[in-house]
């Protein structure tokens, strides 16, 4: 720790952790909406959180419910219920694996498929466009810096009490 920076707990060093939290809400908010958009872009009834289980099928190429579930950080419940949407949509369809008749996939379907290419033709990060223009060191030390910040929320997970939740 260099002299002119301010010490951990010190109040400088406190405002700054408050000023993180609130860029991060802003941007938590903003990505909402840009998933809100991208679903409601694939069918008007589709929300945000069905899109972001589309969107994992759509990398993964095919996925297990209970390993999405995992990969999304939600209840087996919640990716069963938007599973069901996704197939009355005809965007998902479940498979049966030839090699264990028990293991179930999920997949795209055609039409899965085709609506995805229409918002995302590249198939790239709906970040793509956000950040092309930022320098690749930029990137590998943001990329860093929210790995950083998600390893430490994965060791406090279950320690905080957030406000009105008591």
């Amino acid at each position: 720790m260099t002299t002119t920076e301010p010490a951990p707990g010190s109040d400088r060093h406190s405002a700054a952790i408050v000023s993180v939290e609130t860029s991060m809400g802003a941007l938590s908010r903003k990505i909402h909406f840009v998933l809100k958009e991208a679903a409601a872009a694939i069918d008007p009834s589709l929300p945000p959180a069905s899109f972001r289980l589309l969107r994992l099928i759509e990398r993964c190429g095919s996925i297990q419910s209970s390993a999405a579930a995992e990969q999304l950080a939600v209840d087996r419940s919640v990716v069963s219920r938007q599973i069901r949407q996704l197939e009355d949509l005809g965007l998902v369809e479940t498979r049966t694996d030839k090699s264990d008749g028990r293991a179930r996939f999920l997949v795209l379907t055609d039409e899965g498929a085709r609506r995805m290419n229409t918002i995302n033709p590249t198939q790239r990060s709906i970040m793509q466009p956000l950040l092309q223009e930022w320098e690749l060191s930029e990137l590998e030390t943001f990329a860093a810096q929210i790995d950083r910040l998600n390893a430490s929320l994965e060791r406090g997970l279950g320690r905080f009490v957030t406000p009105g939740d008591e």
